[in-house]
């Protein structure tokens, strides 16, 4: 059943959690083995300071230069749904900016962040093997108005295989909190395989198939990261708070990693109607399903 028709409080008490919070590791430099095996049994690892006060404000002001028109070439804004920005200016339109695509050709300081030393040594230790970068965004939650991201696997969206060879890495450049947004997880989820995949609020698992009792909160400071399996059942609520929530969020794939057809991609993304997908299909809902 889809709870999309309940509204956004509602969704966001049935689904996600501000009991069970996951405290991030202070820095890179206090990464060891310890928390590979974490990340190998949970999914995901979270590590503060990893890029530093100005790498943040850098990305935010080039985030700001994109959303303000500084190239025109650029066209990956995407806005909050319901909102009418056509009349505001540059500088009104930004707090209503929701998604930020494939920018890293555009904007030098965001391409700078997603060759990050520590980040992409962080990503290669934990898949094992060199990695490259497969796709970039800017996920950007307005204030009081953004809009739940649903459980999904990001798998779900890269025609790619080995599935264990994709990465997810998400950065906070604000404070990342319960209340704003901040990343959920089902710990171990990453293990269950590839799940059916449907079009409802978003590409999403179907709304009863999250284990909700297991999710836990992952808040992050400014400049902290959380790298995660695109196995891993993950989602985040909408922001209800006062404060905006912006991040950016890189996905690399091993180099051994090679394409799929969408005929191949659907046989790890399937009900028992066919191919239940993010990409590579017509959209199907969660009534679909039975």
């Amino acid at each position: 059943m889809s709870l999309t028709t309940m509204g956004p409080k509602e969704i966001s008490k049935r689904l996600y959690r501000t009991d069970k919070v996951h405290e991030a590791v202070a820095s890179p430099a206090l990464v060891d083995e310890s928390h590979k095996r974490f990340y190998l049994e949970k999914g995901f690892l979270a590590v503060n300071n990893v890029f530093s006060p100005g790498e943040v404000e850098a990305a935010k002001t080039g985030l700001s230069f994109l959303i303000g028109g500084g190239k025109a070439d650029f066209t990956g804004v995407q806005f909050e749904e319901g909102v009418d920005v056509s009349e505001l200016s540059a500088d009104e339109r930004e707090p209503y900016v929701r998604k930020l695509m494939w920018f890293v050709e555009h904007e030098a300081r965001l391409k700078a962040l997603a060759a990050h030393a520590t980040l992409l040594k962080l990503a290669s230790w934990l898949v094992g093997d060199e990695v490259r970068l497969i796709q970039d965004m800017a996920l950007l939650k307005p204030a009081n108005i953004g809009r739940e991201k649903p459980w999904h696997q990001d798998d779900a969206y890269f025609m790619l295989e080995p599935l264990d060879g994709i990465i997810g890495t998400w950065k906070a450049l604000d404070a990342a909190t319960t209340e704003n947004g901040c990343m959920q997880f089902v710990p171990g989820s990453h293990k269950l395989g590839a799940k059916p995949h449907y079009h409802d609020r978003d590409c999403q698992i179907a709304d009863e198939d999250v284990d909700v009792s297991k999710v836990v909160a992952v808040p992050l400071s400014p400049g902290g990261v959380v790298l995660f399996s695109g196995l891993v059942h993950h989602g985040t609520p909408p922001n209800q708070s006062a404060a905006r929530r912006r991040a950016l969020q890189y996905h690399y794939a091993s180099v051994k990693c090679r394409s799929t057809t969408a005929d191949e991609h659907g046989k790890f993304f399937y009900d028992a109607k066919g191919m239940a997908a993010c990409t590579g299909m017509k959209p199907r809902s969660i009534a679909d399903k039975f």
